[in-house]
């Protein structure tokens, strides 16, 4: 009983696709209006070659306080200066329903303002629901552009081309959505950005976002943001000691309450 009545749940709050679920921007991205495009490799490939350091990073969010409704994200990307790379593995759901993700990410300097990026996902469903595991390949292609040194300009095509390898006659929505999307990153002051994006996606839906971040201290930062469709008001900090930092988030759902996320990331 309780498989059928979270089943429900999901083709009610997520019909749209694992882009949703699997392909959510970090914690910080999430708290500044939801814009992976220019703060997320999560979202954007070409982001990795904006990296120093080598990271290893760990993310989980979760709606509305309901553990079958969580996510989980892992990266490590390792920069270069020939040819950035990163791997990305996510996950969203439970035992008996579970969309899954393996990503690889590349990332180059093409020169001194353009960056270009791309990415290659195998996305998977596991369910009781399905007798044979549906499965796809699909490509990401993102492009960084930075006119002067506070203002970067991002833009990415999210699953397109995309492939289904496997479950072909199964007519899910889950596998089938993509994404383009440009945003922008201002940095006013040197303790204050601006961010914002726009978008749209398979289905003609408009997506967008605007976030602002504050520098309180070199160790401390206050975040806000606002996301549309749905509208989402969110608030979030980011503490930083050494190689590490911490972020946390909290987002409002005008209907069905408190999402929430954190993510922790080691640099070195």
């Amino acid at each position: 009983m309780k498989l059928l009545e979270l089943s429900f749940l999901f083709i009610c709050l997520f019909p749209v696709s694992a882009e949703e679920n699997l392909r959510l921007p970090d914690t910080r991205a999430l708290a500044l209006g939801g814009n992976g495009v220019t703060l997320s490799s999560f979202s954007n490939p070409a982001l990795v070659q904006l990296s120093t350091d080598k990271v290893i990073h760990l993310e989980y969010f979760n709606r509305y306080a309901l553990k079958e409704l969580g996510s989980i994200n892992g990266s490590f990307q390792y920069p270069n200066t020939y040819l950035s790379t990163g791997i990305h593995l996510a996950s969203f759901g439970y035992e008996r329903y579970r969309q899954n993700m393996g990503r690889i990410f590349l990332g180059k300097q093409l020169n001194t303002r353009w960056m270009m990026g791309v990415s290659f996902q195998y996305s998977w469903i596991q369910s009781e629901l399905y007798e044979e595991i549906p499965a796809r390949l699909s490509t990401d292609i993102g492009i960084v552009y930075i006119p002067f040194d506070k203002l970067l300009i991002g833009c990415v095509a999210r699953d397109l081309p995309s492939v289904r390898i496997s479950a072909k006659d199964l007519n899910l929505n889950e596998l089938r959505t993509y994404a383009v999307q440009i945003g922008f990153n201002w940095e006013v002051l040197n303790n204050l950005l601006i961010t914002s994006f726009a978008g749209v996606d398979e289905n003609h839906r408009i997506q967008g976002g605007f976030g602002v971040e504050y520098e309180v201290w070199n160790c401390f930062q206050l975040r806000a943001g606002l996301q549309a469709d749905p509208f989402l008001p969110s608030l979030g900090v980011g503490f930083s000691l050494h190689h590490w930092q911490l972020d946390a988030v909290a987002l409002w759902h005008p209907v069905l309450g408190v999402n929430s996320g954190v993510g922790l990331s080691y640099s070195f």
